[in-house]
């Protein structure tokens, strides 16, 4: 149980960010769209959460060069607009400069102590921030609205937040058991399902279309305060996950290369990651706005072609598993019956497989040889034995005009 809650904490702390706890990213997806969008949207996210538990537990995360660079490109896009947001929010709130870059501080140390202590920074913070968003939602009058269906919606909106959240909690699928891991997919269902229906409540209730509709909701009701540690909560929680994978890609690039993989050592790390933050502080003055509706439909994208190699790879071992199941159980059953063994081979390393008769005579020069090293099982039904089939250049040397060695 425990071991769920952190893991639910974490992916969520990771998923909700600046265009998420301000209601941005809910007015470009769900704006107008009916609840039940946000619905199928919980449960999507909490089946690709399993999904990112089993391939991190299994060993199947995609690790392609282009796959990294999409994953590296979207969390520094989202660490960007991070320190954007939470410039522009708290400069609002208390009017005083470079807070998001004292933000962005903070952020880094915590990314430099670990894991640990960025799940328990989550466990402290989500259940804030869902404390301050039903504040605001119990303030709002009860609406009723008539606004249609879209499948295409719910996938996309799972894509953008499955990225980052995916990448994070794939590590910690090895930790947990597969009971741990459906706990912590049923606890992020819930969870993000009551959020994103009060906040969806929230934005239509602006009908300003503000560049941060859950702030001039908060601000009708003298809640401006309860919004600001809302929004600046869920900034920083996404900062460091999205702080994380960035300098980690780094460090596994510099690791990776000969000249330079002296950086890319552990005690070099908080070098590393202050230096995301210098890089990334500059690119956040393009604005908070600019970069949500220019880049977040790309990184969308990118956690669905993310999500779809996951899915490809999964499906691809349990199909070889499959038929390598298929294959012993046939072999035990024709050595058991006293079968035509000459069709039952075996590889160097003794995992079994059937070949056709024309395979085991791969040309006419060997067949005799091919035959000579085939020995037909006892009759007790005991596993046949094959030698080692000699190289192509010794076949060819011994079949040209002389008579092959016959088996030892």
């Amino acid at each position: 149980m425990k071991k769920a809650l952190k893991t639910t904490f974490l992916y969520i702390g990771t998923a909700i960010g600046a265009g998420f706890s301000s209601g941005k990213e809910i007015a470009l997806f769900f704006g107008d769209a009916s609840p039940l969008n946000v619905a199928v949207s919980s449960v999507f996210m909490a089946l690709l959460c399993g999904l990112f538990l089993i391939a991190g537990k299994r060993g199947l995360m995609p690790r392609s060069r282009l796959m990294g660079f999409c994953i590296f490109l979207s969390a520094s896009i989202s660490l960007c607009s991070m320190m954007a947001g939470g410039e522009y929010v708290l400069r609002s709130l208390s009017g005083v400069p470079l807070l998001g870059l004292a933000m962005a501080i903070l952020g880094g140390v915590i990314v430099v102590l670990g894991i640990e202590k960025i799940k328990i920074v989550n466990t402290l913070l989500v259940p804030l921030i869902v404390l301050c968003v039903a504040l605001i939602f119990l303030k709002l009058d009860p609406q009723s609205h008539s606004l249609g269906f879209s499948l295409a919606k719910p996938i996309l909106y799972s894509g953008l937040d499955v990225l980052l959240g995916g990448v994070i909690i794939s590590e910690e699928g090895k930790n947990l058991s597969y009971k741990q891991i459906f706990m912590s997919c049923a606890f992020i269902s819930i969870c993000l399902f009551a959020m994103l229906f009060m906040l969806q409540t929230v934005v239509l209730a602006d009908g300003m279309h503000s560049s941060m509709p859950v702030l001039a909701v908060a601000e009708k009701f003298g809640l401006k305060a309860v919004c600001g540690v809302l929004i600046a909560a869920a900034i920083f929680t996404t900062l460091v996950s999205s702080l994380k994978i960035v300098s980690d890609r780094i460090s596994d690039a510099l690791g990776a290369s000969k000249r330079l993989s002296a950086l890319g050592a552990k005690n070099n790390r908080s070098l590393i990651v202050f230096f995301c933050l210098l890089i990334g502080f500059p690119i956040s003055f393009v604005g908070f706005d600019a970069i949500v509706d220019t880049m977040y439909p790309f990184i969308s994208w990118c956690g669905v072609a993310l999500t779809a190699l996951v899915v490809l790879r999964m499906a691809t071992k349990a199909t070889l598993r499959i038929i390598s199941y298929a294959k012993r159980k046939r072999n035990k059953k024709i050595a058991a019956n006293g079968g035509d063994l000459k069709r039952v081979t075996f590889r160097a390393d003794d995992s079994r497989s059937v070949h056709d008769d024309r395979r085991i005579r791969s040309h006419p020069r060997n067949r005799r040889r091919n035959d000579n090293r085939i020995r037909h099982a006892p009759s007790n039904g005991s596993r046949p034995r094959r030698l080692p089939p000699l190289p192509l250049r010794r076949q060819k040397r011994e079949t040209c005009g002389r008579q092959p060695r016959q088996a030892l």
